[in-house]
């Protein structure tokens, strides 16, 4: 009975995915339309499937497949109209609209109200301290950036990960509670040769050559890095002093 269950929902999987990369690009400009749009195309067996899942896990099924979808073929700059309407409501993240979008549909085929301000208020409260946090992470690399003089000496710290079995130094997208660890983690010590912002003012950066690693055979972020070598440094999110 279960590997029934999996073989439906595989196969639901399969044939949306089939269907709407070989329909028509009729792209809606509304939620209301895009709702429209699945309820017209979709046989009434992919809707039961679909709508007699538990909402969260209905959705999430269709993430990567139907969601994706949505993403890459209606969340674009040539269909402004449906992504203004999320953008009305303070939702931006493509992810966000396309989870919008099939937890509505879902809600529509149960007959249950679709809730848009409360769906849209989970994101908003979800992006809010990130966004907060990524304000403040800019305004201090800023400061550093102006504080800083060409020629001067800077360390800057960074957390390693080991879990690949490979030494690779990372930056962690809050690393307010993080706290160095000299056993474990890398310092590096360089001499600012030049500084430079990308595009805006506030997204600034520092070249600077590295005199001292205290950990030997660490990536940063990927790349090698070895002493008396001049490497491009983003400020944004470092630890610095």
């Amino acid at each position: 009975m279960v590997n029934k269950v999996i073989n439906k929902n595989f196969h639901l999987t399969f044939f949306l995915l089939f269907f709407l990369i070989s329909c028509g690009q009729n792209k809606p400009k509304s939620i209301e339309e895009s709702l429209n749009y699945f309820e017209k195309n979709w046989s009434e067996t992919e809707k039961n499937i679909f709508k007699k899942q538990p909402e969260n896990i209905a959705v999430s099924k269709l993430h990567m497949s139907v969601g994706m979808w949505i993403r890459n073929n209606w969340i674009s700059e040539d269909n402004n109209a449906l992504t203004e309407e999320f953008h009305k409501i303070g939702v931006y993240h493509p992810d966000d609209i396309s989870s919008i979008i099939l937890t509505s549909l879902h809600r529509k085929l149960n007959n249950k109200n679709l809730k848009l301000e409360e769906q849209a208020q989970h994101f908003i409260d979800y992006w809010k301290p990130i966004i907060e946090r990524d304000k403040k992470s800019k305004i201090r690399a800023f400061e550093i950036y102006n504080k800083r003089k060409i020629g001067d000496s800077i360390n800057i710290y960074y957390p390693v990960n080991t879990a690949d079995g490979e030494s690779n130094a990372v930056i962690y997208e809050d690393n307010s509670t993080w706290a160095f660890n000299p056993k474990k983690d890398l310092k590096i010590t360089g001499i600012v040769k030049e500084k430079f912002y990308l595009n805006h003012i506030t997204n600034v950066f520092f070249k600077i050559q590295i005199t001292k690693m205290s950990k030997e055979n660490t990536n940063v972020l990927g790349q090698e890095m070895k002493v008396g070598n001049t490497y491009d440094f983003h400020l944004n999110k470092l630890t610095i002093d």
